[in-house]
């Protein structure tokens, strides 16, 4: 099979000729150790290419992704024109096009976001005054229509198209700041509803615009919005339905109008409680199974969930492929994958983008494995 058909097979819950795998896809690694991995590996040259400065993380080297057999390529949408992006090195921080600054601290290797342009709002009216940037900008798209409709006819890679940016309940919490957006659904839920409305709007409009152009071509739509802890929901499940799985719903049904591609969401932490929220919103798959987090057994969701939903990730608990040996890595993806992959339903991965600091015998390891006990007997 064709790495896309072997995606395809998975998220229609069939068997493929063996489990497909994401490296370079949805999830990818963290500069420092993609630099780590090639040097272990000897793989010389190529261009470091940073794609996403809010993760800190690589394109990977096309080398690297056909030795894991990665089955998955990744399109991401632009900003709009006029925005430039500008790394300050003075303070080694960076401002997005929706006017939220991220930092990276001394010592630290992924860039936090630390200035909320709607920090001090106080009012509803203040809310709907912030001018948000054009979700149809023709710059979006530019370039990125053509590399996609050229990878659709090549018929390699399974085609995942990413959101233009985080989600609507994260991108709340960017604008207002995550702690005064949480005391806001406890204490002003109306800034709440108010924003996550303008969010919703904002990208109802922006897929009818772009997947009017390429929806024909992806197979997977990305969005993400993390509802979890390690031991919990994030914030109350009960304001999650009241304000943000309706609004999620909305966004999905524009989505589907426009493509045949699966939508996966990518949620971290423990998000038992919302996987039949997430089902009845319309998601089809749900990324990255974050297995060390409470209520997150691989096993448990797979049974009760795995009629309606696929998994993407899950791959290696994420400790244990920091400071595990490659023979532990090795049974940590075979027990995976024998919960996940029996009836199709799942796309191997790495629970999170590889971090910095994973050894790299043990990302071999990972992707050998998943290659040896992936395969259909």
């Amino acid at each position: 099979m064709t790495s896309r058909q072997r995606v395809q097979a998975a998220l229609r819950h069939e068997e493929a000729d063996r489990v497909p795998i994401d490296f370079g896809g949805r999830h990818t690694i963290h500069v420092h150790a993609h630099r780590d991995l090639k040097r272990f590996l000897g793989i010389e040259g190529g261009q470091e290419i940073v794609r996403s400065y809010l993760t800190y993380t690589a394109e990977p080297d096309p080398r690297l992704v056909a030795r894991f057999g990665g089955d998955v390529a990744s399109f991401q949408v632009k900003p709009a024109g006029g925005y430039t992006f500008r790394l300050v090195p003075a303070t080694n921080s960076w401002e997005d096009e929706w006017g939220i600054r991220y930092r990276m601290p001394p010592g630290g290797y992924y860039y936090d976001p630390c200035e909320y342009p709607l920090a001090s709002a106080q009012t509803v009216a203040e809310i709907e005054r912030y001018p948000l940037p054009n979700p149809t900008d023709p710059n979006r798209l530019v370039g990125l229509r053509e590399s996609i409709r050229a990878a659709h006819a090549a018929g390699e890679k399974a085609i995942l198209l990413n959101a233009p940016t985080v989600g609507i309940w994260m991108l709340s919490f960017y604008l207002r700041g995550l702690e005064q957006g949480l005391m806001d659904l406890a204490a002003q839920p109306e800034l709440s509803e108010a924003l996550a409305e303008r969010i919703t709007e904002w990208y109802i409009t922006f897929w009818d615009w772009a997947l009017a152009q390429v929806g024909e071509f992806p197979d997977v739509v990305q969005m993400e919005g993390d509802l979890g802890q390690q031991d919990g929901p994030m914030f109350s499940p009960r304001l999650f339905r009241q304000i943000y799985q309706p609004r999620l719903r909305r966004v999905i049904e524009a989505i589907k109008r426009r493509t045949q591609a699966k939508v996966l969401l990518h949620a971290c932490g423990s998000v038992y409680w919302a996987v039949p929220d997430l089902i009845e919103a319309g998601v089809d798959v749900l990324n990255p199974v974050q297995v060390n987090a409470a209520e997150m057994d691989t096993a448990r969701l797979k049974r009760e969930f795995g009629r309606d939903l696929s998994f993407w990730g899950g791959g290696c608990d994420t400790i244990l492929l920091q400071r595990g040996t490659p023979e532990e890595v090795d049974s940590e993806v075979k027990r995976r994958i024998a919960d996940l992959a029996p009836g199709g339903g799942y796309v191997f991965g790495s629970i999170h983008n590889i971090a910095a600091g994973v050894p790299p015998e043990n990302i071999v390891a990972m992707f050998q494995a998943a290659q040896k006990y992936g395969v259909r007997s």
